[in-house]
């Protein structure tokens, strides 16, 4: 007698293109850490796995869990935002925040972030930390890079994707989507070397240059990411 045995919603498990519904809080170093990002039982989030946008060392601790399984994990520097590196912070010429010939004095406030971009057009944030005769003094480390990101949470739910979450309409400036997470797409970069601003003094489009302090540096979406 051959029984057929059907996986129930409980029984999947996270996987690439499959959904998790997660309740979870993202901190700084430890449990008594600021809180980078939080949801909730009554208003969880929704994460497609398996598409880029979360960050790898946060994606493959949750691979394999099902509803109802917790975890609690730390994730160190190397896996998200690096090291910090006294190398990352350099002395820019205002001549490169000069547009059409102009300088923008307004536009250079101490903590600011710029969004600049290298040699190779690759766009990255810098945050202005001293403003001198010719130069300004930039640092184009990450907010968080240097801390460990303490992660504690619940698997609400896991579920198929859906054709349009397998395929999301492309939004803004490559920051992400709305229902991406802290976790989301962020990563450490480095090498970058002769930073240059974007034409129109501003970046991207649908990025505003403001001051991203560290709670909000991974939110969801943000070109702060």
């Amino acid at each position: 007698m051959r029984t057929n045995l059907k996986l129930t919603k409980r029984d999947m498990k996270i996987e690439q293109h499959k959904v998790g519904v997660l309740a979870y809080s993202i901190q700084v170093e430890d449990a008594k850490g600021d809180v980078l990002e939080h949801a909730t039982v009554a208003e969880p989030r929704t994460l497609v796995f398996g598409m880029g946008r979360l960050m790898k060392s946060f994606e493959d601790r949750l691979i394999g869990l099902k509803s109802g399984d917790k975890f609690e994990f730390i994730m160190s520097p190397d896996e998200t935002f690096g090291e910090y590196k006294a190398e990352m912070v350099m002395d820019i010429p205002k001549t490169a925040f000069m547009v059409n010939g102009i300088l923008k004095s307004d536009s250079l406030v101490k903590g600011k972030m710029i969004p600049m971009m290298d040699n190779h057009g690759n766009p990255f944030n810098g945050y202005i930390t001293e403003l001198k005769d010719d130069t300004v003094t930039m640092d184009f480390n990450h907010p968080l890079a240097g801390k460990s990101l303490f992660t504690f949470g619940e698997v609400l739910n896991v579920r198929e994707a859906t054709y349009e979450e397998l395929n999301p309409a492309p939004s803004g400036c490559g920051c992400g989507t709305p229902e991406d997470s802290c976790c989301g797409g962020g990563s450490k970069k480095e090498g970058h070397h002769h930073h240059h601003n974007h034409d129109d003094g501003e970046g991207c489009g649908s990025c505003e240059t403001e001051t991203v302090d560290e709670a909000e540096s991974c939110g969801s979406g943000r070109c702060g990411c």
